[in-house]
């Protein structure tokens, strides 16, 4: 049903008072079938927009009113016109990144890897690194050897053989953005420079280091972790990301959300010093192009550490924190949980943050829980990943929500996989806030929670329950992949990739949910719920055209559903219409 009255004229609303006549036109006037995504769901069938911020939505005839003289109008025919999408946990400085290593996906054979070597060493002076994405196809690289006609992994000789005089590592792609087990292949002269022989052993669990029939180690090693950890354990010698290589990715990143209809991420699972310094280096430059919202990933040994750092240099990170329309820095991220080991080898090289971009957060549940204690102290927010130990992370919270107002204070729990009636409403009744990766534990990784009951399986990744509860609830991609239409696709559907069993048909959401928790949904998380997200006036000009309606498709239809254009602030950047 369109809305029988426009929804903001020149001179009322939000925005204030402006400018009559000519000098008061909109910028832009988009046609379409437009979603408000308000509280009524209003349907439109025009926006207009001045200023980077939307004027009037509303009937076709009463929008085109605002038309002047320099106003652009696009008229997207029947395609969808939706608030710009929110990826609140995007890890959108990624993707750029893995852009920056050369490329092995189109190598069928080993032949065809030790080719790219050759090349790459004829390219690269002697004695420098030659570091390589992993084998298989990207994103995922699942099952990587089987891409090779061998069907096994080269070894070092194999290595040698193209590349004497360089030392070379094709990396592992690391089980968050692929799966475990992930494999790393080195040559003799790598192996030589990481110090790594016949007797090296592991210092954190999961990793195995292959050998040949001699004993001696093949170039091999395989890690069953989820977590990154063969980087910080054993080969401290292959180079690391540095912060032009974070700029760069940064900067390469960027389109590839705002393709997909992205306008803005935030970034909850923590940003270390570089990665924060990447996104303000580009925002300096204007140059940062999505809405970006930064919680920080702290360095510190030890809580009294923490103590000091919450006490005497966080101050400026409580409560919304800094920054403006385009880039905002607020709370902390403090892991929970974790092997011990992992602990002792990430904290040799806290700078080392790989492929996440934040550093390593490791804590007991005492330390967890001491420093949930020194956040409330000091008045942070806090940000905590919970995976499957929801049931250990909420009884934590709810001492620590007896001393402070964490959730006044806007507390986020992100990445629940597992979940329960009772867990779910302590979180409603503290007001802790929560971000879902769907597409991680229904689609990814759905198959490792097949033992779960039929009821078990309705509040994995519970979308729903959260939405009837009434809490702040989210979804992101997670980059898993970085598109917030196959992660639509996945609360719908809760299909397992491997086996295409239904993951708890009781938990699926509505097309309307599902869009909300992608969309207006997370504007809560950067305290702009009154200025980001339904397209009503005074709210930010943020969207995307689609070329489908993501609320009357179908769930398999949902996936043939492309974005278009994308538009922030009143710019159009992807799909700018001439």
């Amino acid at each position: 049903m369109v809305d029988d009255n426009v929804q903001g004229a020149i001179g009322t609303g939000v925005m204030g008072v402006m400018e009559p006549a000519e000098r008061g036109a909109a910028d832009t006037i988009l046609l379409g079938n437009v979603l408000v995504l308000d509280s009524a769901n209003t349907t439109a069938e025009a926006v207009a927009v001045a200023n980077g911020r939307i004027v009037a939505t509303g009937h076709r005839d009463t929008v085109m009113q605002f038309r002047g003289k320099r106003t652009e109008v696009r008229d997207f025919g029947a395609r969808t016109i939706i608030p710009g999408f929110n990826d609140t946990h995007a890890h959108s400085d990624g993707l750029g990144l893995k852009t920056l290593r050369p490329s092995l996906q189109d190598a069928r054979s080993i032949a065809d890897v030790l080719k790219k070597v050759r090349e790459l060493a004829a390219q690269t002076p002697a004695d420098q690194w030659i570091v390589t994405m992993p084998i298989g196809e990207p994103p995922f690289y699942w099952d990587a050897d089987k891409a090779l006609a061998e069907g096994r992994f080269p070894t070092r000789h194999d290595l040698d053989s193209a590349a004497p005089d360089h030392p070379v590592c094709i990396a592992s792609p690391s089980g968050y953005w692929g799966e475990p087990p992930c494999t790393t292949v080195l040559n003799s002269l790598a192996l030589k420079l990481n110090g790594i022989d016949r007797n090296t052993v592991p210092r954190a669990p999961g990793i195995e280091i292959l050998k040949d029939d001699n004993g001696e180690p093949n170039g091999i090693i395989v890690e069953r972790n989820y977590m990154r950890m063969v980087e910080p354990d054993l080969l401290p010698a292959v180079p690391r990301f540095t912060l032009d290589d974070r700029i760069e990715g940064l900067r390469r990143s960027l389109p590839m959300y705002l393709q997909k209809g992205t306008t803005s991420v935030y970034e909850g699972h923590g940003c270390s010093p570089d990665v924060v310094a990447s996104y303000r280096e580009l925002h300096q430059r204007n140059e940062l192009t999505l809405r970006s919202g930064l919680c920080l990933s702290p360095a510190w040994l030890a809580t009294s550490d923490a103590e000091y750092a919450m006490r005497h240099w966080l101050s400026w990170a409580r409560g919304s924190g800094l920054g403006d329309d385009m880039l905002r820095i607020s709370g902390i991220f403090v892991g929970y949980g974790g092997s011990p080991q992992f602990a002792e080898v990430a904290r040799k090289d806290l700078s080392d943050t790989g492929w996440s971009g934040g550093i390593p957060s490791i804590n007991s549940p005492a330390d967890f829980e001491a420093l949930c204690m020194l956040a409330g102290k000091y008045g942070l927010r806090l940000h905590t990943l919970a995976s499957d130990k929801l049931h250990e992370v909420v009884p934590i919270l709810e001492r620590v929500a007896k001393h402070y107002p964490i959730g006044e204070r806007r507390w986020v729990v992100e990445h629940i996989s597992k979940s329960n009636p009772r867990d779910l409403g302590a979180l409603k009744a503290m007001g802790v806030a929560v971000t879902l990766i769907p597409a991680h534990y229904l689609w990814k990784v759905g198959h490792s929670f097949s033992s779960l009951s039929e009821t078990e399986l309705d509040f994995l990744s519970p979308a729903q329950a959260l939405v009837d509860l009434g809490v702040p609830v989210s979804a992101a991609t997670d980059a898993v992949p970085n598109d917030p239409l196959f992660c639509m696709w996945t609360m719908l559907a809760r299909k397992d990739r491997r086996s295409g069993k239904i993951m708890g048909p009781r938990g699926a959401v509505s097309n309307e949910t599902a869009l909300r928790l992608l969309t207006v949904n997370g504007a809560w998380l950067t305290f702009d719920e009154h200025q980001k997200g339904p397209l009503l006036p005074g709210y930010f000009a943020d969207m995307a055209v689609l070329s489908g309606n993501p609320l009357t498709a179908s769930a398999e239809g949902i996936l043939d559903i492309n974005c278009e254009a994308t538009m922030v602030g009143g710019r159009w950047m992807h799909g700018a219409p001439h």
